[in-house]
């Protein structure tokens, strides 16, 4: 288990932990994970590009593996930099790292 980093907004006294390393949620649930985490742009253009690895699939056998194996690398990409992506979402919103 990686280890957590606290974010503190300036105004008020809600501490946020952040995981460090592979993010799991982010990797099996993808953008309703970004979702949960109130990252709604993240969580659209998570949307979107599922959306356009499926449309790959439905063009015939080989378009359909060649989907498959990019939206496991797309799950992979995100469970790697999901946690990135939500400390940067929350530092934009002002949180500082304790």
């Amino acid at each position: 288990m990686g280890a957590r980093i606290y974010l503190q907004h300036p105004g008020h006294d809600q501490t946020v932990a952040v995981a460090t390393g592979f993010s799991w949620g982010a990797c099996l649930l993808g953008f309703i994970w970004a979702l949960s985490k109130r990252m709604w742009f993240a969580a659209f253009v998570m949307l979107a590009i599922n959306l356009m690895l499926f449309g790959i699939g439905l063009w015939g056998a080989t378009a359909d593996l060649i989907g498959l194996l990019l939206s496991i690398l797309f799950a992979v990409v995100c469970g790697a930099y999901g946690n990135q992506w939500h400390r940067w979402t929350l530092e934009k919103r002002g949180y500082v790292a304790l």
